[in-house]
């Protein structure tokens, strides 16, 4: 990323996600934002910024981001996703995830 400044927006999103992960959500937020505005409709940027705010308790917007989640994908689920995520083998990571989602207002 240092070396390409048109690196794909999906590798800082996957930074940002790793923070997530880690309960940093101040440097998730900063790094999804970044993704998001690179690429609007990338979904899982969308999730994961989703969370984030929610996690910050920063409600507002992270209602106002599942409804860009249900823009971009009106048949979203966090189950689906659930099932889909690459950090299954971890279920604590995963119902992390989706706590975040739900506090969101995203469909079960």
């Amino acid at each position: 990323m240092r070396r390409d400044p048109f690196y794909p927006p999906q590798l800082i999103g996957n930074c940002g996600f790793a923070h997530y992960v880690l309960r940093q959500y101040d440097d998730a937020l900063l790094l999804l934002r970044e993704c998001v505005s690179r690429a609007p409709n990338y979904r899982a940027g969308r999730v994961w910024l989703t969370a984030t705010y929610a996690q910050l308790g920063r409600i507002e917007e992270a209602r106002a981001e599942a409804l860009e989640v249900l823009r971009i994908d009106p048949k979203y689920r966090i189950a689906g996703r659930q099932t889909r995520v690459r950090i299954r083998k971890r279920k604590e990571e995963s119902e992390h995830l989706a706590e975040g989602l739900r506090l969101a207002g995203l469909p079960d």
